[in-house]
């Protein structure tokens, strides 16, 4: 079958009025399953596959199109033709949104859950809301890998230090991994849900607290969709200052890394000198905006603080 374009599969189609800043096209089933199939051949890149009561919703962007634009889907029977049969990263993404919503991606090659470790004790709590039984959360389907000379090595889901629990079962012959597959969704916090009728200030310090080395950036995001849904123009002091912040947080974040893979490579000594190095920037941090992780600085209109002597 061949492959549209992403551009001719969107050609014609009138954007729904008010979306911003991006456009949104309202689609039919069969051009949902094309643009998967675009994806899929390597026209376009997907940034986003998400849903709410009645609709699922795709991001995306191509070299034929001028900007970024979104696409929703209306549901019927609770399903949408898959994603991820064409394209392998809209997977978790669709695994997502049934866990969510309980709309099934026909098709998909990964029905397994993805958030719902059993332990919710309801069904699609953004959908159905349906009373279900708890479950082992260490019931868990991985991907089975064949041949001659293999073991497994299971790592977490409990680590050390503050990063997010994860399991991550390694596959290997000898140095050679075979199949690496990790399961996240340890540490689901229903922020889609909080946010349901929260208002601006409430939703700027959820979001602001969903990741503490990411602060900034989701502040920054958060302030932007409300800023460009609504017109509002955000002063150039202010814009210059939310640059700062978010470089240094990616600074801070960068060297945190860095130091993290010396360290899988037991370079503790490296690992400590950036350990020292992060500290200084997060001591900058809190120095010029009052803040180590500068959370709620950056807000819808602008920031909160201006930078200090």
């Amino acid at each position: 079958m061949p492959v549209h374009s992403i551009r001719s599969l969107l050609s014609g189609l009138s954007a729904v009025p008010g979306h911003k800043p991006w456009p949104r096209y309202e689609i039919g089933a069969q051009t949902w399953e094309e643009l998967g199939r675009a994806l899929g051949a390597g026209q376009g890149d997907l940034l986003g596959l998400w849903a709410d009561p009645g609709q699922v919703h795709m991001a995306l962007r191509a070299d034929d199109v001028p900007a970024p634009c979104v696409v929703s889907l209306g549901i019927k029977e609770r399903t949408f033709p898959s994603v991820a049969r064409h394209h392998a990263p809209a997977a978790r993404l669709e695994r997502a949104v049934h866990d969510l919503h309980g709309f099934e991606a026909i098709g998909t090659p990964d029905r397994r859950p993805w958030l719902d470790h059993g332990q919710w004790g309801v069904t699609a709590p953004l959908g159905l809301s349906l009373k279900s039984d708890r479950r082992d959360p260490a019931d868990y389907d991985f991907l089975p890998v064949n041949g001659e000379g293999l073991h497994q090595v299971a790592v977490g889901p409990v680590h050390a230090s503050i990063i997010e629990p994860g399991h991550f079962r390694f596959h290997a012959n000898g140095e050679t991994v075979a199949r690496l597959e990790a399961r996240l969704g340890y540490v689901h916090k229903g922020v889609d849900s909080l946010l349901v009728d929260a208002d601006m200030e409430k939703a700027a310090r959820i979001l602001a607290r969903v990741s503490g080395d990411s602060t900034v950036a989701l502040g920054f995001a958060f302030a932007r969709a409300v800023e460009a849904a609504l017109a509002a123009s955000v002063p150039a002091r202010a814009t210059i200052l939310r640059g700062v912040m978010a470089e240094l947080e990616r600074i801070a974040n960068h060297i945190g890394d860095i130091g993290a893979i010396c360290n899988d490579a037991s370079f503790a000594l490296i690992h400590a000198h950036c350990g020292m190095l992060r500290e200084r920037v997060l001591a900058a941090c809190d120095a010029a905006f009052g803040h180590r992780l500068m959370m709620d600085r950056i807000v819808p209109g602008g920031v909160t603080q201006d930078v200090t002597p």
